[in-house]
């Protein structure tokens, strides 16, 4: 007999993302197996997954060096965020810092052709702008490349490694950045290759030996295709332009092929095409079947035969699968023991509410296996802003999963200022339109009301990050329709949060909220929380530079001067994220049970 999953078992089931190809032909991949993400290897054929990095903290990012056996990978200590770069010898087990230093983010960008010399961004210089370097591996020789009050990144080595595609945003219009060209022998400015005058995005950049450059972008479109840029001409045009976004893109190491992820309604889709020498699109070429769910981060192997890429569902664990070119195979390579068997967390349903002004809130909604309805409910919102809820709720919802295990429906709404569903929803909430967002919230009971599955005197709402300030936002706009809330590491006041939040965040996030102090009190939280009446959980790590913990206890400190009820718990050593196993679970744990008084069950 099967038995119900607990809190516990979701919340250490493990993630998988980023796989990536080892010279020797076994896969590297992120997974959180033991806590922080780590960098583990996995062998094709079936042996299990090793961690390659089991003292370092929180792994960000991972990319094999170029025709040699090691492994560069960017970390921090607890969460804090100071990226250190590193590199591993794959076959002395060595490891040794590249980069890094108190107070300074190390942002890396793409190795060299040749896998002598790595390209990275660092805030040494005043901790709020990024600036572009050059390091040379071997001597550990460093150049700044260029010197820049902004926040560049870098995309990719110019043909012959003899420069530099990099990004940066326009942190006075939201969606919008432009790609720049470094010659490394130029004295001159780098040059502008996406001149443009609407709001446009490029991202996801290869180039070719003679300059032409993929990417995907959104220019003049509502969605994200793919886009050249002729090396010679600057002309720019869309190869494939879907009805949906393409959120991921892998161009094979012999530039022959290239594997696209679209976004279709939450849902993932993959295409595969051939490429011709200047960077065209060919024939679509087979693709491996996979069941409905999310794919991300696809990647090439050497000699461009397979596809690896990170799948997860609502009821399918997170795990590495190889897709093979030639033909419609997929296999599982799971990576890491799971506790949850097929089948204990239903598949969802997409549903469409209206809101205030009559627009569709996409939402995916999940009722509970063998529990007759009348349901409470608790509402999941996402981060962001500018995210989206997939099928899929794997360990930073475990204590939801839990809840759902136990006869609690889901409801996860995609709001107004959610990303893929076209650049006119994403941008529908920016600044002074951040309270329609919230509007879109507090629809959903409407929908939950008329939908007669629903205990409506048992509602809950919860949300991190960004969906943590929607779950304030709901409390005090709408006490009245909640029966408890969640919030974990929340905004609770946009003006305190642009003055502590990292110095390098400040511009790019007025960018979204607004910089009017008459506005960021309007729609900040603390400044009604006189409202609220609902139980509430704060949960919040000590290390966040993201959300500082002076956000939750400006909140905590409000409802308990105004004798309401309120649970609170800092995690130590921890950031924007609940990373360590031991507090995963006991976050999970608390959610369930906290939910459990205040739903009624």
């Amino acid at each position: 007999m099967t038995t119900t999953p607990t809190a516990a078992t979701f919340a250490a089931t493990a993630s998988a993302s980023g796989p990536r190809f080892l010279s020797d032909g076994r896969i590297v991949f992120l997974s959180s197996r033991d806590g922080p993400p780590h960098a583990f290897a996995l062998d094709p054929t079936g042996t299990p997954a090793t961690d390659l990095t089991p003292d370092a903290g929180v792994i960000y990012r991972i990319a094999p060096r170029p025709h040699h056996p090691e492994l560069l990978y960017v970390s921090d200590v607890g969460g804090d965020e100071q990226h250190q770069i590193n590199l591993l010898n794959l076959d002395s087990g060595h490891h040794r810092l590249l980069l890094g230093a108190d107070g300074v983010i190390h942002g890396f960008g793409a190795w060299s052709a040749d896998g002598q010399r790595i390209a990275y961004v660092s805030n040494a210089r005043d901790g709020t702008h990024f600036d572009v370097f050059v390091l040379h591996v071997d001597s550990g020789e460093s150049q700044c490349v260029f010197k820049h009050d902004g926040m560049n990144a870098v995309e990719h080595f110019m043909a012959n490694d003899q420069g530099l595609i990099i990004s940066r945003p326009n942190l006075d219009l939201p969606g919008d950045n432009d790609l720049f060209e470094i010659m490394f022998d130029d004295a001159i400015e780098p040059r502008c290759v996406t001149t443009h005058s609407d709001a446009a995005e490029w991202q996801s950049v290869h180039v070719y030996a003679d300059g032409t450059v993929l990417a995907l972008c959104d220019e003049g479109s509502e969605v994200v295709g793919l886009q050249r840029i002729d090396g010679h001409t600057g002309q720019r045009s869309f190869l494939r332009l879907p009805q949906w976004d393409i959120e991921a893109a892998a161009v094979s190491r012999d530039a022959n092929k290239i594997a696209f992820v679209i976004n279709e309604d939450a849902y993932s889709r993959i295409e595969l095409f051939g490429l011709s020498a200047d960077g065209q699109l060919g024939d679509e070429l087979p693709v491996p079947t996979l069941p409905a769910g999310v794919v991300s981060g696809p990647a090439w192997s050497r000699d461009g035969s397979t596809l690896a890429v990170a799948f997860e569902s609502a009821s399918i664990t997170p795990a590495i699968y190889i897709l093979a070119s030639n033909d419609k195979t997929a296999t599982c390579l799971r990576g890491s023991s799971h506790g949850v068997a097929a089948g204990q967390v239903p598949e969802p349903t997409t549903i469409r509410y209206r809101s205030f002004d009559d627009s569709e809130v996409p939402a995916l909604f999940y009722r509970p296996i063998n529990v007759p309805p009348p349901w409470p409910c608790l509402v999941v919102v996402h981060g962001g802003p500018e995210a989206q809820s997939r099928p899929g709720l794997w360990r930073r919802y475990a204590g939801p999963l839990a809840l759902l295990a136990r006869g609690v429906a889901l409801l996860v709404p995609n709001v107004r200022g959610s990303t893929g569903y076209g650049r006119s929803y994403e941008h529908a909430d920016d600044q002074d339109k951040r309270m329609d967002a919230v509007k879109d919230l507090l629809a959903c009971t409407d929908w939950l009301s008329a939908s007669g599955e629903i205990d409506t005197t048992r509602v809950g709402v919860m949300g991190q990050s960004y969906g943590g300030f929607m779950t304030l936002a709901a409390i005090t706009e709408a006490p009245e329709r909640w029966a408890a809330a969640v919030n974990l590491y929340g905004v609770v006041n946009f003006e305190t949060l642009l003055e502590h939040t990292g110095p390098w965040r400040r511009r790019h996030r007025a960018r979204e909220y607004g910089d009017d102090p008459a506005l960021l009190r309007r729609i900040s939280p603390i400044h009604k929380a006189t409202n609220i009446r609902t139980p509430l959980l704060v949960a919040q790590g000590d290390r966040d530079v993201r959300v500082p913990q002076e956000e939750s206890e400006q909140i905590v400190s409000a409802v308990r001067a105004n004798a309401g009820v309120v649970e609170y718990v800092i995690y130590p050593n921890e950031g924007h994220g609940i990373e360590q196993l031991a507090h995963r679970i006991d976050l999970a744990e608390r959610i369930e049970a906290f939910c459990a008084v205040h739903l009624g069950l």
